[in-house]
């Protein structure tokens, strides 16, 4: 029996391990995982070094900056349109219209010269009868008149041969002013010094006395008529029968032989 048992022992053991599954080995690969590389630093550490002293340092004052305006631009405008400058011309002396018109034989001059009306413009008085004088010189000649139109200032006008002059305020006041300002000492054979307003104004002013030289002889008393106009005067001497044109502008003077 003890045969039989450990026969029918050793068919189960061998059964048992039939019946059990065969171990299939499983093969593994295995990689070696690549070590991280070591990271390189961006930036070099700064050494620390231990102070030698110690100092204490005073911290630098942080100064507020100030800020700075941006300029404002001035806006740019486009035109909408083109202006165009036209040069208007000064009227004509015919086109304007003169309050006062010349008189007599001022008239007759001023009426037939365009250029005349153009330098003188429109009479600003009308033509005023007035006391006169004239003297003739070496270069020229003096007059005066007792009043400028309708101004009563009494005047005097050195002309000279040159075709200009000089125009002076009488000024001279009788039994105020010597009669005789200038003696006739050193005068050449024939000329002598003025007197009176006429002799005042050649020794006081040098001009009048080195424009005209010596009088040629005495002064003589006339009639006259005188008309002022924007930019100078017409003064009609009787004793001459002569109307004289003094312009304002330049110190031209005219002369025209028309009766008053």
């Amino acid at each position: 029996m003890s045969r039989v048992a450990l026969g029918l022992l050793m068919l189960m053991l061998v059964g048992c391990t039939s019946l059990q599954p065969t171990a299939t080995p499983v093969v593994l690969f295995v990689t070696a995982t690549p070590e991280p590389p070591t990271p390189t630093p961006q930036f070099s550490p700064t050494p620390v070094i231990a102070p030698l002293l110690n100092l204490t340092l005073t911290p630098r004052p942080t100064s507020t900056p100030t800020p700075v305006r941006t300029p404002t631009l001035a806006p740019t405008f486009t035109p909408s349109f083109t202006v165009t400058y036209t040069d208007t011309p000064e009227p004509t002396f015919a086109a304007r219209t003169c309050t006062i018109a010349p008189q007599g034989g001022f008239a007759a001059l001023y009426n037939r010269d365009s250029a005349l009306q153009q330098a003188l413009g429109c009479a600003q008085s009308l033509a005023v009868p007035v006391n006169g004088a004239v003297q003739d010189f070496e270069n020229g000649r003096m007059i005066w008149v007792s009043a400028l139109a309708d101004v009563p200032t009494g005047t005097i006008y050195a002309i000279f041969n040159t075709g200009q002059y000089i125009r002076y305020a009488d000024t001279w006041v009788e039994g105020v002013d010597p009669v005789q300002p200038v003696s006739n000492e050193g005068a050449p054979s024939g000329r002598v010094a003025p007197i009176r307003g006429f002799g005042k104004v050649w020794a006081l002013n040098a001009a009048a006395r080195n424009g005209l030289g010596w009088a040629l002889g005495a002064e003589s008393g006339t009639g006259a008529q005188v008309q002022r106009f924007e930019r100078g005067e017409m003064v009609y001497i009787g004793a001459l029968n002569q109307t004289y044109i003094f312009l304002a502008q330049g110190g031209v003077w005219r002369l025209e032989n028309t009766p008053f």
